[in-house]
């Protein structure tokens, strides 16, 4: 069985549930997005990282030692 559920918010690809699975990932403020666009954030090239990289911000994640 194949269920329309929305549109991926990057590039307006149909995502799909089939058979029970999700063919993408929804976001906290619900929207959809699909595997590839998905991977592509998670690669470090979405718009969010590539929107820090233009101007100039940065975020450094460092692990703390226990007390």
């Amino acid at each position: 069985m194949r269920e329309w559920i929305g549109q991926c918010r990057d590039c307006g690809r149909d995502i799909y549930c089939e058979n029970g699975f999700l063919n993408g990932v929804v976001l906290e403020d619900q929207s959809l997005k699909c595997f590839p666009c998905a991977e592509q954030e998670d690669a470090g090239t979405g718009d969010s990282e590539r929107q820090s990289a233009e101007n100039g911000d940065s975020v450094q994640h460092s692990e703390r030692e226990p007390d």
